[in-house]
């Protein structure tokens, strides 16, 4: 199909839907894996995780091995998991070290990326040092949270989310603590859970335990460049500004992020949605409270956000099934769907280099 017939109109009363087959093509992934997710900001913890000196964490960004680290120094840095010498991964999950050993020929690394020793080098001509430091990965933290850009050039996190952060300065997100991380596995492309997300349109039919407790006729939404705010206060609730708690607050970052604020104990689930292939998607929990022993109420706070996800994992993969028939090309939108016509336009700019490759 021509890229002319399914441009995505910026006038939200006429715009179709992006294409069905930019969620089922595994070419489309691969490309937004090198064009969006390494050049996007992306989030991969929390500054409790590299508390003290000598911490450490890994991770990945778009099939990247990092590793997040606190030197002797006390900054936090991000280099790529990878030894100098001969290219083998140096460390798995997190821990406290005070250098870092590659297991294959025991090269070792300080925590602040410089090479420590180099033992099956001797006698080695214009060997230098500085020459063979860990490769350092751009990182930034915005109250408390750990985002890394893989794209040494890409605009600061202050030029893409301008006062997103600053905005959230008032619910003291240093001041939680990581209480569970859970993982899984979606089998849909990861901008149908993107498109689910930014809409609350679905939320009455498949999410009624969550809707009986909010007042849906105060929904608002705020759209801004690279993010979007959705909030909605619990019944009764008559302050504009309510606390953490007494409704929903959330945030969607672009591309793959988004921040949940729910009604109940003061919380915040940060939602990371990470591609495994063109229509499989590992989603990733992180959540967190106000104390590391949890209350009933807070234990029963974590059931509903369970209960939730399943719901919505299970209408994204009946959605996959139906791109995936061939029936399905385009959808339109509804006038209340802003915010996942903003997600597609600013997908569509993001995929230009893609449809210039198909002529």
């Amino acid at each position: 199909m021509p890229y002319s017939e399914v441009r995505v109109s910026e006038k939200l009363s006429e715009a179709y839907t992006l294409p069905s087959w930019l969620y089922t093509d595994p070419e489309v992934l691969e490309f937004e894996k090198k064009e969006i997710f390494s050049r996007t900001w992306q989030y991969v913890g929390h500054i409790s995780q590299v508390q003290q000196n000598g911490d450490y964490f890994t991770t990945e960004v778009a099939d990247k091995p990092l590793i997040i680290t606190r030197a002797n120094d006390g900054e936090v840095r991000a280099f790529y998991n990878v030894c100098s010498h001969r290219a083998a991964k140096l460390v798995e999950g997190e821990g406290n070290k005070s250098i870092l050993t590659c297991p294959y020929h025991a090269w070792t690394y300080h925590l602040d990326g410089s090479l420590n020793r180099a033992p099956n080098m001797k006698g080695v001509e214009n060997f230098n040092h500085d020459d063979f430091c860990l490769k350092t990965v751009r990182l930034e933290i915005k109250e408390s949270l750990i985002f890394v850009n893989l794209d040494p050039n890409a605009p600061s996190m202050d030029s893409v989310f301008g006062g997103l952060f600053e905005g959230l300065k008032k619910f003291h997100l240093d001041k939680l603590k990581k209480v569970r991380v859970v993982e899984t596995v979606c089998k849909s492309n990861w901008k149908v859970g993107i498109d689910n997300y930014l809409e609350c349109d679905h939320c009455p039919l498949v999410h009624k335990s969550l809707v009986q407790q909010v007042n849906m006729d105060d929904y608002e939404v705020n759209i801004f460049n690279n993010y979007v705010y959705q909030g909605v206060p619990l019944k009764g609730e008559t302050d504009d500004d309510y606390a953490l708690g007494r409704g929903g607050r959330y945030y969607w970052l672009y591309p793959n992020m988004w921040l949940s604020f729910d009604p109940g104990p003061a919380n915040l689930s940060i939602h990371r949605s990470v591609p495994i292939d063109h229509k499989t998607t590992k989603y990733i929990y992180t959540t967190f409270l106000m104390n590391e022993t949890m209350s009933k109420e807070e234990e029963d706070l974590l059931a509903i956000d369970q209960h939730v996800r399943k719901e919505d994992r299970e209408i994204c993969e009946e959605v996959q099934k139906g791109l995936e028939t061939g029936a399905y090309k385009q959808g339109r939108f509804s006038l209340t769907e802003n915010c996942v016509h903003h997600f597609h336009l600013m997908m569509q700019d993001a995929m230009q280099g893609f449809y210039a490759l198909q002529k």
